[in-house]
């Protein structure tokens, strides 16, 4: 946006445009032997050139005066980000096809779309079974994470017959011990039971709440399994799933529980993550403001200094 800082200097310049250019009433003696250089002055007014450069010098010179500006708008965006690590559960059990097609492959779906959610975040893949390890780090990379959740299989853990809630908790736990940002979170997604593991999941959560880390935990597999039989299909509660430790890991952290019975509940646990763990983002508007008084005011001098040259050199007026 174009605007002058000082606009109320411009008044001058209908001021020294009529002391310039108004007629002046002069007196003088008649010399008979003058007329010819009387007759060229009538007719050339090369001699109002200097006159005229020496106007404009004035003018630019007011517009310098009057401070001349483009003003741009511009938006400082400060993020703090948030550490997210996700504890994924990899034991066989997560073949079952109560989900479609199953429920790793349907995790894994909606992984993909929470990571598309959180542009601003560190985010972290660590996997477990019977043991547990980092798939991928705390990064921002996050193409490099979505292509990791797209290819694992339970395969990816060699004792993927048993479950160590506690390992997995305790591997994200460090991951996440040294991390700078403000607010760190786990999300635990299992389907069965702690049955294996060095470390209790009840220490872990112990952990996590002396670190000042969150973990949300998500219990997977519906409420009744189909068993296919004889004759027909069939449904058994799913006594798998120790809800209640996962509340207990939750409530000890000041995360909160979740059960993901089916594709729908599922998708709506992440989206409620999402939204109780927003990214601060602190913005504030600059303006960038462009001066241009110092371009007028060499102009403004070039153009006395070829006034004067017409004036007093160049083309002199005899009176």
């Amino acid at each position: 946006m174009f605007n002058f800082k000082m606009p109320y200097i411009l008044l001058l310049i209908p001021i020294i445009t009529y002391l310039f250019f108004r007629k002046k009433s002069t007196e003088a003696i008649k010399v008979p032997g003058i007329q010819v250089i009387k007759k060229y002055s009538k007719i050339n007014k090369k001699h109002l050139l200097g006159k005229v450069f020496i106007y404009l010098s004035t003018v630019a010179l007011i517009l310098a005066l009057a401070r001349p500006q483009t003003q741009s708008e511009s938006k400082i965006v400060k993020k703090d980000g948030i550490d997210i690590v996700i504890s994924l559960d990899l034991s066989k059990s997560m073949e079952t096809p109560d989900f479609n097609p199953n429920r790793i492959e349907k995790s894994k779906e909606i992984l993909a779309q929470f990571v598309d959610k959180r542009p601003n975040d560190r985010l972290s893949l660590v996997v477990f079974g019977g043991e547990a390890y980092t798939k991928v780090p705390l990064t921002f990379d996050h193409n490099v994470l979505k292509n990791t959740i797209s290819i694992i299989t339970t395969d990816d853990i060699s004792s993927n017959n048993r479950t160590a809630i506690g390992m997995g908790l305790g591997v994200s736990l460090n991951r996440l011990k040294t991390s700078k940002s403000k607010s760190k979170i786990v999300i635990l997604m299992t389907d069965g039971e702690n049955n294996s593991g060095e470390m209790s999941p009840l220490g872990a959560a112990k952990v996590a709440k002396d670190l000042g880390i969150k973990v949300y935990t998500i219990g997977i597999g519906a409420k009744e399994i189909p068993v296919a039989g004889l004759f027909g299909t069939r449904y058994i509660k799913n006594n798998e799933l120790d809800e209640n430790l996962l509340q207990r890991i939750a409530g000890d952290t000041g995360g909160k529980y979740f059960r993901a019975s089916d594709s729908k509940e599922f998708q709506n646990i992440f989206s409620e993550i999402d939204e109780l763990e927003k990214t601060e983002i602190d913005s504030r508007n600059i303006y960038e403001v462009h001066e241009y008084f110092e371009e007028i005011l060499k102009l403004a001098l070039l153009l006395l200094v070829v006034g004067i040259f017409f004036q007093y050199f160049k083309y002199i007026r005899i009176p």
